[in-house]
């Protein structure tokens, strides 16, 4: 297969390859900084497998798509950190936006002692590393899942969406989270 990268020029592969294996045998500095990949102008996360030939160009957070992966990453950090802190805490939305990133909780307000403990956490849980992974659930097992968690937004959400959709969620060590990507 041929990938086209965005400076035109052309790397050939006999086998498939995920964005960030590409990103690797470009440059392992480009690896290490790589947020997503755009395939024919589709941004997709650094897992997806590419096996036929396509334009991919390898985001960073230097590109404004790069950018909003790791921002909705870093919204998956925040609303892991709170489900810790407050298990109690019902989850909703976590979007990444042109200034950052929030999540919307179903929860008392958090005072700013919260919001330290809150910012602690998130710290403890990127030096924990847990690997990031994306999987896809049939709609019935997906309400299930969201059901089971106690998290009655994200079967709403679920509910929502239409018949054909694709129900996809990342985990990251035991939390897990509806979410269509793409992130770290």
């Amino acid at each position: 297969m041929k990938i086209t990268l965005k400076d035109g020029s052309v790397k050939e592969y006999s086998e498939p390859k995920s964005v960030i294996d590409i990103a690797a045998d470009i440059s392992e500095g480009l690896a290490r900084m790589a947020c997503a990949g755009e395939v024919n102008g589709q941004v997709v996360d650094l897992r997806t497998v590419i096996d036929k030939d396509c334009e991919l160009s390898i985001l960073t957070a230097n590109d404004p798509k790069g950018l909003a992966a790791y921002r909705h990453t870093c919204s998956h950090v925040l609303a892991e950190a709170v489900k810790r802190l407050y298990p109690e805490a019902k989850l909703a939305i976590g979007p990444s936006i042109d200034t950052g990133y929030y999540y919307d909780f179903e929860h008392d307000p958090f005072s700013r002692e919260d919001l330290d403990k809150i910012e602690a956490e998130m710290k403890k849980i990127i030096k924990e590393g847990n690997k990031l992974e994306m999987f896809t659930l049939p709609r019935t097992e997906a309400i299930k899942l969201m059901e089971e968690k106690g998290e009655p937004y994200k079967v709403e959400l679920i509910q929502d969406l239409p018949e054909d959709a694709v129900i996809s969620f990342y985990s990251q060590g035991d939390f897990v989270d509806l979410c269509a990507g793409p992130i770290l």
